[in-house]
């Protein structure tokens, strides 16, 4: 994942619904494979962690709720 073409000049942002904890399922189980990935993402990296509902989630709930639908169906 290392750019060298913006190492120094630019930036990259990597955006994951999972905490980094849980990426080891994204690679098959492979825990070696994301530590490698983690490793470079946060190598002189500044982090931002966001919580609460994502604007997506909130607009299908008011969505769900304008229709009078349950999200299962």
């Amino acid at each position: 994942m290392c750019n060298s073409r913006t190492a120094s000049t630019g930036s990259i942002m990597v955006a994951s619904g999972l905490p980094f904890g849980r990426w080891g399922e994204t690679f098959s189980g492979d825990d070696a494979v994301a530590a490698a990935m983690i490793d470079q993402v946060v190598y002189h990296a500044q982090g931002l962690t966001l919580t609460g509902d994502s604007y997506h989630a909130c607009q299908r709930g008011e969505l769900l709720a304008k229709y009078n639908r349950t999200p299962s169906g």
